[in-house]
């Protein structure tokens, strides 16, 4: 679909949420994608992160290709409304050195 053009990665952390919102503005209205990676990293931009995903469920100016990704580890600060309104996927650590370095050697050539 040639939406490795159109995806945006932004790594959260000190500063990036000021530019985080700025490309969302942005992907809303020409359709790309967007991947905040890290979010645990930006606690004290997680108010603003909820108060913009509840915004999207109630917006009808959002172009119909417009997708959100977030990733983050597991924090006690994530926003709940954020979570129950989204598709969520996890990945498991490998448990153990073989389990570990069979995951890390699978995806080599």
């Amino acid at each position: 679909m040639n939406y490795d053009l159109r995806l945006t990665c932004i790594s959260l952390g000190q500063g990036q949420g000021q530019k985080a919102e700025e490309r969302m503005d942005a992907a809303l209205k020409t359709g790309d994608w967007l991947m905040l990676q890290n979010c645990h990293l930006a606690k004290s931009w997680m108010d603003t992160l909820e108060l913009r995903t509840l915004d999207l469920t109630e917006r009808q100016d959002i172009h119909k290709d417009f997708r959100l990704f977030l990733t983050s580890m597991p924090s006690p600060f994530f926003p709940v409304s954020t979570l129950q309104n989204g598709v969520k996927m996890t990945t498991e650590p490998p448990r153990g050195l073989r389990a570990n370095l069979k995951r890390s050697y699978t995806d080599l050539t």
